[in-house]
This record gives structure tokens, sequence and C-alpha cells, in this order.
């Protein structure tokens, strides 16, 4: 299984699900993430991962324009303007749409940004071990 995330820019909610996947895929699967643009990955970012022992060491944002998208059992598009303006697939059922709030625009004291990236955090590990129990698959 080979599965491609993708957000708005790269930097947070496709970079946890890569980061997710890489931990809780099988060891025949790959995982991949990119966005429609780039933006660097924030530090609450990689501070959220670090803190249920997940490092982010080695990935950097990258476009989707960098992938063959068709080469990719799942394309799971994380945000809406991802599910929007991704480009069409061969087989449209692989494209599997899990748009989600972005911890990036939280708002508010830092307890509740914290919050909002645990809270982002937790929903894309359950789209991951979904995708793993086979809950989420093609035509979804």
């Amino acid at each position: 299984m080979k599965v491609l995330f993708v957000c708005t820019a790269n930097s947070c909610r496709s970079q946890m699900a890569e980061t997710w996947a890489h931990h809780l895929f099988p060891p025949d699967w790959s995982a991949f993430s990119g966005g429609l643009l780039t933006y660097r990955i924030t530090e609450k970012t990689k501070f959220t991962m670090k803190e249920v022992g997940l490092d982010m060491t080695g990935q950097d944002t990258k476009t989707i324009d960098t992938f063959d998208l068709n080469s990719f059992d799942l394309v799971v598009t994380l945000s809406k303007e991802s599910t929007q303006f991704l480009p069409p697939l061969a087989n449209p059922a692989r494209h599997i749409k899990r748009p989600m709030r972005d911890p990036m625009s939280a708002s508010g004291n830092s307890d509740e940004v914290r919050l909002a990236f645990r809270t982002g955090r937790d929903h894309i590990q359950s789209i991951v071990q979904d995708i793993v129990a086979g809950i989420i698959q093609e035509g979804d």
C-alpha cells in the first residue's frame, strides 16, 4: 500500500499524517505527504508529535506536483482546499476525502492553541489507524 497525504501547505496536517503512517503502517507500506503549496513545518507541529514520542526529523515540505499522483493506492486529502483542488486521478475512487480543521489556524491563548494541535494530531492518528484497519479504503 502506497499512500499520499495532502493538505494545503504540507506544513502540519499532512506532515502529521505521514509521521503517524511511518509509525503505524505495516513495514511493506509507504507514506508520503505533499501540499498544494509549501510552508515550513512549524515547531508547534514538531513539538505536538514529539509529545507522543514521534520524531519528524528528515521530513520536509513538498508540493504534490513532485509526485505521480496515479502511482498511489490512496490519496488522502486533509483540507478543504486540497480536496477541492486535487488534480483528477485516473481512478477517482483512490481519492479519500477527510478535510479537517487546520491546527495552524487556531487562535486564543497558548493552551487553546496547544489543544487545537493535539486535537488535530489525535484526529489524524484515527484516520491513519482506519486506513491500516481497512475501514478507509479505495472508493470510500
